[in-house]
């Protein structure tokens, strides 16, 4: 069942643990040593086990490969996660206590969906759990990432990742056309489901130099948006949002509606794959630029995985 810990719930005030003789020892040799404090929590950085698809991403970019112990199992699909060739070399887990146990790790990373049966169970046998929020704006990414990079122990990573997000934002935003000139666009997700204001797409399309439709209709972060609208709206530009070209499926049949087959745009439809926002996280970038080029023809340099469809 595991070592046994002390109890932790990320935010409530504990008793003070004692330290292993370890740890005191190697706190020390850095006080007689002069050793920078950041310095030595390098050979103590925890090992972490990831339950749920977006904390994936940020672990299994920031952390050792050493640190991290499991992921989820949604974080090899490559139509969800940016980062699934990267699991490829862990085990997975569909977010129950028991497998986190099993691999006994120093820390826990989920989200606000995960279970809270797991949480309650791994909260009374003592792992530390921490919940990270789903951010849906730039500002709210960049504070996710910096949080994860620092109980990783890695925050120097976190720096650089963001710094690589903001260069490919400034770089868009630099070359988009006035306001008044950019472009209506309508994202259209499966079974013909649109986002409006306060959805993490809204935000990418806005930083596109997108104008979302989906905010003229009152949709919120999520809203079936009838196909017969199109015709009275008309947007320059259809975004299909996570649809998979290569698995139809009846959630995909909008694809076929006859409106949706007539309807002439300003610019030919995009396919924007669910990696690059189904999560915040610093790819959201590459979903901007991808979005720009084909809305405006701006072609900024970017870093990644930019290679993938």
């Amino acid at each position: 069942m595991g070592r046994a810990r002390p109890a932790f719930r990320e935010g409530a005030r504990r008793a003070p643990i004692p330290l292993s003789l370890r740890t005191a020892a190697v706190l020390v040799a850095a006080v007689l040593l002069g050793t920078p404090a950041d310095e030595t929590g390098a050979a103590e950085r925890p090992t972490v086990a990831s339950i749920n698809a977006c904390t994936d991403q940020l672990v299994l970019e920031l952390a050792d490969p050493g640190q991290l112990v499991t992921v989820s199992e949604y974080a090899r699909s490559p139509a969800f996660s940016y980062m699934a060739e990267a699991a490829a070399e862990y085990p997975l887990n569909s977010g129950h206590a028991e497998e986190v146990m099993a691999h006994d790790p120093d820390l826990v990373v989920g989200g606000p969906y995960t279970k809270r049966e797991t949480r309650n169970r791994l909260d009374a046998l003592g792992y530390r759990m921490v919940t990270l929020d789903s951010p849906d704006t730039f500002p709210g990414i960049r504070e996710t990432i910096r949080r994860m990079a620092g109980l990783l122990g890695h925050p120097e990573r976190g720096e650089r990742l963001i710094a690589e997000m903001d260069r490919t934002l400034e770089a868009v935003a630099e070359r988009l056309p006035p306001r008044e000139e950019r472009l209506r666009a309508l994202a259209l997700r499966a079974n013909g489901v649109t986002v409006g204001e306060g959805a993490l797409l809204d935000t990418i399309m806005e930083a596109a130099g997108l104008r979302n439709v989906g905010r003229e209709v009152g949709a919120g972060s999520y809203k079936e948006f009838p196909l017969e609208k199109l015709v009275t709206t008309r947007p320059d530009l259809l975004i299909l949002a996570g649809f998979a070209k290569a698995e139809p499926s009846l959630a995909q049949g909008v694809m076929h509606h006859p409106v949706f087959a007539s309807l002439e745009t300003k610019r030919p439809r995009m396919w924007l794959p669910g990696r690059l926002w189904s999560c915040g996280g610093w790819f959201n970038a590459e979903a901007v630029a991808r979005l720009a080029e084909h809305a405006y023809g701006i072609s900024v340099p970017q870093s990644g995985n930019t290679d993938r469809p």
